[in-house]
């Protein structure tokens, strides 16, 4: 008997149950070009997903698939292509949070579900984010910013000055990622070590190393405790990446390495990346309230030292030299590319180039809903948006204060005044502001 008939007659025998799917995206943001809509899930092991397919130009995609045995699932809707380079997760609907049909409802995951016990089973047909088709989520989704450099580099000295964001569920990063992927690779194309703040967590630093794997790739760090608050204040964070080892530091004082026997296989250039977002991973990050926007990432500088042990003059054993700096007045592209063309797996949001500004001297990632009008203007202390800084915005910024009403400001209008970037606006930004008109 032919091997793979065997197979097939082997796997249906032990795993005999089907499942039809099926999803109304009539109410979704749609993307231009072409595009699949699949169910993923059940958590993650479908990998790709099951992809559906439109059989009556109505918008509802639907799909049979076999090989399913006893037990619970729980999946979303997604639909990539070309919008976000078919990643497999450009967009994602759920169900509204505690609804009848989030399958947990106990737990803050936003997944439909199914349990199979000893039959097939046809899922309900929702609505896109709804249950159904008339319960849906009020919530259409958030924006924020990224960013990453046009080079990629081979070990180095990477470091950043920044104050992250607070909140649960926040990742504020400055990182190095292999983006030069070979996809007949897969996961051993990864090379990744980063610099994360957490925004439920208010005395530490996050220091990760993310490695090659077949077929999974492999993760390693740790969460140092620090005697400030990463929310709260600007902080200096370095990486030095050597064949031999990685050395991460706050502040100029080494906090934690990892060897060769650890980072042999961390040899593929990366590019150096900063973004923000909300995850999905509650137990790591918290659980976000998507009402709770806008946040902020701010950075004030980027350093990039190249390796070289020979003629270094800075780092550990001045094995670094320095090739470039950028202080953000501007966004400078010889140096950086915008990164918002997609999102990943985890994150809640997308990635929006509206979200990524340029204030007082501060790159500023803003995180906000999808729905907010957030388009800055970049002109630092233009409260009023009259595309100048002059004595009105001076005479604005001072009523704001002595009337208590920052608050009621928009978000571009705060990032162009708050000059300290402490969420206020106090004499100390009127000084900021006088100083910026008398030398410009």
């Amino acid at each position: 008997m032919n091997k793979n008939l065997i197979f097939f007659i082997y796997f249906n025998v032990i795993f005999p149950f089907c499942v039809t799917f099926e999803v109304d995206i009539s109410n979704a943001d749609i993307p231009y070009g072409n595009f699949s809509v699949l169910m993923n899930g059940s958590w993650n092991s479908w990998g790709w997903g099951y992809q559906l397919s439109e059989s009556e130009n109505d918008n509802i995609y639907t799909g049979t698939f076999c090989g399913f045995s006893n037990g619970e699932y729980q999946y979303v809707h997604s639909i990539t292509g070309d919008f976000d380079s078919w990643s497999g997760w450009g967009m994602i609907g759920n169900p509204p949070l505690g609804s009848s049909c989030d399958f947990n409802p106990n737990d803050s995951y936003q997944n439909y579900g199914f349990t199979i016990d000893n039959n097939d089973i046809i899922t309900s047909l929702n609505s896109w984010n709804c249950c159904g088709t008339d319960d849906c989520s009020n919530w259409d989704g958030c924006l924020s910013g990224a960013v990453k450099t046009d080079l990629s580099y081979l070990y180095g000295r990477f470091e950043v000055r920044m104050k992250s964001a607070d909140g649960d569920g926040l990742v504020s990063s400055f990182f190095t990622y292999n983006t030069d992927w070979d996809q007949n690779l897969g996961n051993l194309n990864w090379n990744e070590i980063d610099i994360e703040m957490t925004g439920n967590r208010d005395s530490s630093v996050q220091f990760t190393t993310h490695h090659p794997g077949d077929p999974n790739s492999w993760s390693i760090g740790e969460i140092i405790q620090v005697d400030f608050n990463p929310h709260s204040s600007f902080n200096n964070y370095a990486i030095e990446w050597t064949p031999s080892s990685i050395k991460w530091f706050v502040n100029d004082e080494e906090v934690y390495m990892q060897g060769l026997s650890i980072v042999d296989d961390l040899n593929m250039s990366q590019k150096i990346m900063m973004n923000l977002w909300p995850s999905i991973w509650e137990d790591w990050t918290g659980e976000w309230n998507e009402e709770d926007v806008p946040k902020h990432a701010f950075y004030d500088y980027v350093k990039y030292y190249e390796y070289n042990p020979s003629l270094g003059d800075y780092g550990s054993n001045n094995d670094f030299l320095l090739i470039w700096e950028d202080h953000f007045d501007t966004f400078n592209n010889q140096i950086w590319d915008d990164n918002s063309s997609d999102s990943f797996n985890g994150n809640l949001c997308s990635f929006s180039p509206l979200n990524t500004n340029y204030y007082n001297g501060h790159l500023i990632l803003t995180l906000t809903d999808i729905n907010q009008d957030f388009d800055c203007n970049e002109i630092n202390g233009d409260i009023n948006f009259d595309s100048i800084t002059n004595v009105l915005d001076i005479e604005i910024t001072v009523e704001t204060i002595l009337y208590d009403a920052f608050d009621l400001l928009d978000t571009c209008a705060k990032l162009s005044v708050d000059s300290d970037y402490n969420q206020d606006l106090n004499i100390i930004d009127v000084v900021f502001l006088i100083d910026n008109i008398i030398n410009n």
